[in-house]
Parts: structure tokens; sequence; C-alpha cells
């Protein structure tokens, strides 16, 4: 387990009691988290975790760690009319 804080932080979104939250942690690496889980954990697991309804991706920056997020974002337009 890897102890994280969040960096930035997406509430209720794209459903409400889920979230999505870029990630910094103690290990210097960044992680785009998402679901009713993760984003709202101080201590996350420190590989992938991709299962779908709530998971976490790590990166080497914040910049790839906010790429991905803003993808999943962009991707939700459609659906939320957006």
């Amino acid at each position: 387990m890897v102890k994280v804080e969040r960096i930035e932080f997406r509430e209720d979104f794209p459903n409400r009691d889920e979230s999505y939250a870029i990630l910094r942690g103690e290990d210097c690496r960044y992680a785009f988290a998402w679901g009713p889980k993760y984003p709202y954990a101080d201590e996350v697991p420190a590989q992938d975790v991709k299962d779908g309804a709530s998971g976490l991706e790590w990166f080497d920056t914040e910049d790839e760690a906010r790429a991905a997020m803003n993808r999943a974002i962009e991707a939700w337009g459609p659906v939320l009319g957006k």
C-alpha cells in the first residue's frame, strides 16, 4: 500500500457518491483514481487497479495522470449531454 494525498478532486462525478481524483503517492508517483473507493482513500495499492467501477492507474508524472483524468471526463460528455 502507498500513502497518498489528493491534489485534485472532482466529487460526485460522474455519478453521486463517486469521484475522480489525482493522487500523489509518497513514492513520488501520481495516480488517476475513479469510483466510490480509491479517490477517497488515504492509502491505495501500489499497482494499477482497473476493475471498472472503482480503480486507479499510476503514472510517473502529474501531467500523465491529469491527461488520463481529462480523457475520462471527456468520454462522459456525450452521456451527460455536454
